[in-house]
């Protein structure tokens, strides 16, 4: 040996990187409870500000609890429904972890590195699956959401048309038009792609007849939140652009409001 090993740095190879991005000692002096908490907060605000689906989530998520709010939810199902939703967001916090990883240590296209994202990207469609089945447990057991469903306002006179008739007539008439759009563009194919998401516009149909049909905070509350994960979970998949999606919410809720709120007759 040629150089004297005690004036070099000292490595420790679990401190050092696969590609070289440091060599030297990391420091390991102790944190503070403030400083942890500050570090953890950093986290979250990046999260937030730079994944457009961690930001759907929440607003997904207060959408829910709302519902289970003024629902009147029994604690216990609440705290499911906690349980569920927290999950949801811890994958997506890991989700990003291992994305900003493996952006970090490849440059190029690596079948390994788009493994790992894609497993990170299962994790939370496992997790957001989950909470749509709690989700669905919880609010199709509540009795105030039962009474709610039974006690819909009647609509106004329309000759040998009931409810069920003008959702499917409006199911059709979203349909129709999302096919003309997508012959007319030349993109996507009937069950999938295109300029307007299909999914996302039966989605905000039938929302938006159930906010119209109930009037209830509720149940407008739990109507969005199920439309918008199904909107959130067109991009997640990378079948759709935002643009897209909107485009759909669009479509779809606009038919909804001409069919059930036109004046007719």
């Amino acid at each position: 040996m040629t150089e004297d090993a005690g004036n070099k740095p000292t490595t420790n190879p679990s401190q050092t990187d696969s590609v070289g991005l440091w060599s030297t000692t990391v420091s390991r002096e102790p944190r503070s409870i403030g400083s942890s908490f500050r570090f953890a907060w950093e986290g979250i605000k990046y999260v937030l500000s730079t994944q457009r689906h961690m930001r759907a989530h929440f607003f997904i998520i207060a959408l829910v609890m709302l519902a289970a709010w003024g629902l009147g939810v029994p604690r216990g199902d609440f705290l499911h429904l906690l349980f569920a939703t927290a999950l949801v967001l811890i994958t997506e916090i890991f989700n990003t972890v291992v994305e900003t990883s493996m952006d970090l240590l490849v440059d190029t296209y690596n079948p390994q590195a788009k493994i790992a994202k894609d497993v990170a990207a299962g994790g939370v469609f496992v997790a957001a699956m989950y909470a749509v089945i709690v989700g669905a447990i919880v609010f199709l057991s509540s009795e105030q959401l039962a009474a709610i469903v039974q006690t819909l306002p009647a609509l106004p006179p329309r000759p040998h048309v009931g409810t069920i008739q003008l959702v499917i007539i409006a199911g059709i008439l979203v349909g129709l038009i999302i096919i003309a759009i997508k012959q007319k563009t030349h993109r996507g194919t009937f069950m999938r792609g295109g300029v307007v998401s299909g999914h996302t516009a039966i989605g905000f149909l039938l929302a938006t007849s159930i906010i119209i049909l109930t009037s209830d905070l509720a149940v407008t509350a739990l109507a969005l939140a199920l439309a918008m994960l199904l909107s959130q979970s067109r991009m997640q998949a990378r079948i759709h652009s935002p643009i897209e999606v909107v485009f759909g919410a669009v479509v779809g809720s606009a038919v909804a409001a001409v069919i059930f709120l036109w004046p007719i007759g």
